[in-house]
């Protein structure tokens, strides 16, 4: 049987968002939340914080995976002492919000937005890097312990009532 995808490579490129992709990349990762059934589609809380990426670019660094000119994944790079950190500590580096368009689920897109995350990491000299996922988020939570990442349990975080926030937590190695 020949295979019609034979010859045919869709490169994905992970870089930081341009402002024209602002509003695409802020539906895209409330449409990943929302498709994966970590957030309610009246949450009025959470829900506005997921669309509004230009904030995210304007207080942390806000990255894409891109197939051509395709946005495909997103994710929040969020240094020690930044407004977009909850748990980093001195010498961690944060990351937040990674999500994958519905469409592109299983494509690799999660697992090469974290890879560039651990590369910013050794590149920048941090110690750590470190996130926490919902807790509904079990394949999210599968490819972080694929990619080394282990729980910190003792640092779990409960924001608001019925929301259970895990910690997790990967030492660079230099």
């Amino acid at each position: 049987m020949a295979d019609s995808n034979i010859g045919r490579v869709e490169t994905v490129t992970i870089r930081r968002a341009l402002p024209t992709e602002f509003d695409t990349v802020g539906e895209l990762t409330a449409r990943a939340y929302l498709a994966g059934g970590h957030i309610a589609p009246d949450n009025t809380h959470y829900l506005p914080v997921l669309r509004d990426a230009a904030d995210r670019a304007a207080k942390a660094e806000l990255l894409v995976a891109a197939r051509g000119e395709e946005v495909c994944g997103t994710v929040t790079v969020a240094r020690h002492g930044g407004e977009y950190t909850e748990l980093a500590r001195p010498g961690d580096l944060e990351f937040r919000m990674l999500a994958v368009a519905p469409e592109a689920a299983g494509d690799g897109i999660g697992r090469a937005l974290v890879g560039r995350v651990l590369d910013l990491a050794g590149s920048e000299g941090w110690e750590r890097v470190v996130l926490y996922s919902d807790s509904s988020m079990a394949v999210a939570h599968g490819l972080y312990r694929r990619m080394g990442f282990h729980r910190v349990p003792e640092d779990d975080w409960q924001p608001v009532p019925g929301v259970c926030l895990l910690a997790f937590a990967l030492r660079i190695r230099r």
